[in-house]
């Protein structure tokens, strides 16, 4: 029993993993937010350019502050993303290795879908009103 604990070998502690996980989900941060404002640029752009008298409601305060309230929202839902992978990890024991393909998967699926919600829901609000 001795030699097979002293002859195996170390392998990376699960906090090294928790917080590598972690590391690479927070270094897309930044790269997922600009393509979230870039959709919601293309949805104000779509807008004036169906109903240019609609430009004006971008510079109102609600429109405002309920943008600001969507971009915390959805970064908090984009730590759904390390999330899930830590619960997969932890409930599988799928060892986390260097290819990354779950990380790219659930990163590419939540932006995508945050993506066409951000700009349905900005359309529609712009070309329709708020219900607020």
């Amino acid at each position: 029993m001795e030699e097979h604990l002293i002859d195996t070998e170390l392998k990376e502690s699960p906090k090294d993993i928790v917080l590598g996980i972690m590391r690479w989900w927070e270094k897309k941060r930044l790269i997922f937010n600009l393509i979230i404002l870039s959709i919601v640029i293309l949805a104000i752009g779509t807008c004036f350019y169906q109903r240019p008298n609609s430009l004006a409601r971008v510079f109102d305060i609600p429109f405002f502050t309920q943008s600001l309230f969507y971009f915390i929202f959805i970064n908090v839902c984009y730590c759904a993303g390390w999330g899930v992978q830590l619960l997969v990890y932890y409930y599988f024991n799928i060892q986390y290795d260097d290819s990354k393909y779950l990380d790219y998967l659930l990163l590419i699926l939540g932006t995508l879908f945050t993506g066409g919600v951000t700009y349905f829901g900005y359309l529609e609000n712009l070309m329709y009103g708020s219900p607020f």
